[in-house]
């Protein structure tokens, strides 16, 4: 017989929803957790969005499934935090948890005598990632960021099977145009096939701006995996859509604070020692020039002139 089952505090009985706020330690910040107790059995799927709390796509997409999908239909549990950084999202923050200034996106596992940020991830990792079956992270384009549609899965975990079922999963995201494999440990989604839990992060829209046709996408992308893992009835439609697998990546941050110029955008090929951009100060002198080291395509870029020592400039893989 089903049980009800209990998500940071909040239980919900078979075949119903629940919705409440989950503490996090021994601070006031709580996150917004929606949990789905389907009427059948099945497998428990952690759904996350706003990480990063201006990546609206993805937020809306994910406020919308966990709103309007019927526990009736669902086999097995699903559990909604989102957005998991509440002051991030209100104050139009991008990267950041306001309160210390950490990208939470960095901290996982986390840690329980650390900062705010550090202590959401120690809950995240300890108290969900580690009580489901599959962790869906859902990001899109920052603030800054004009970038292309694509999935992430895991390459680094001593779970084999974790790192083949993540790898699987991206051929049901029906809207890519880039798979990368990451070789980072201390994303959200990373972290959980550490822990031996099956994940993805998926990327859709940019620049801070939503559609309701970027979000019909996203909501198409999350329900098809869902039905791969068998959580909503349906067929899984497998991508027959052409993608281009990365398995080489860049990512840059800047070296300076002042004036960002790009000199390619999303989508550009780019060959080994082109200009890919340069930071200058407030007079004009060029600080630190970027040239790319080897063949590629542009994933992301950001797009003001405005930039920050540390803060993301661009990404390109192949």
């Amino acid at each position: 017989m089903k049980q009800t089952i209990t998500f940071g505090g909040i239980s919900a009985a078979p075949g119903t929803r629940a919705q409440g706020w989950a503490p996090v330690l021994d601070t006031d910040y709580k996150l917004p957790v929606s949990v789905i107790n389907g009427s059948k059995e099945g497998k428990s799927v952690l759904i996350t969005s706003a990480i990063h709390g201006c990546e609206y796509p993805s937020i809306e997409a994910v406020f919308r499934l966990a709103e309007r999908l019927n526990p009736e239909d669902v086999s097995g549990q699903l559990v909604f935090i989102n957005p998991v950084n509440v002051d991030g999202f209100l104050q139009r923050r991008p990267y950041i948890i306001p309160q210390d200034g950490k990208n939470l996106n960095r901290l996982f596992p986390g840690n329980p005598e650390g900062s705010l940020g550090d202590k959401i991830a120690y809950v995240l990792t300890e108290e969900f990632q580690r009580n489901v079956d599959f962790h869906i992270d859902t990001h899109g384009g920052d603030i800054p960021e004009r970038q292309m549609a694509y999935v992430y899965y895991p390459g680094v975990s001593e779970n084999t099977e974790a790192l083949r079922i993540s790898e699987e999963a991206t051929d049901y995201v029906l809207h890519a145009d880039f798979m990368i494999k990451s070789q980072a440990t201390n994303h959200a989604y990373n972290y959980a096939a550490i822990c031996g839990i099956p994940s993805i992060e998926l990327e859709l829209g940019d620049c801070a701006t939503w559609s309701e046709a970027e979000v019909a996408l996203y909501m198409e992308n999350i329900t098809n995996v869902l039905r791969y893992l068998g959580v909503l009835p349906g067929e899984a439609v497998k991508r027959t859509a052409p993608i281009k697998r990365i398995t080489q990546g860049e990512y840059l941050d800047a070296d300076a604070s002042g004036r960002w110029y790009a000199y390619v955008t999303r989508e550009d090929r780019v060959r080994k020692g082109q200009k890919l951009g340069e930071i200058r100060d407030f007079f004009g002198h060029v600080l630190h020039e970027y040239y790319a080291k080897f063949d590629g395509v542009v994933l992301m870029v950001v797009a003001t002139l405005a930039i920050k020592k540390g803060d993301a400039i661009i990404a390109y893989g192949d």
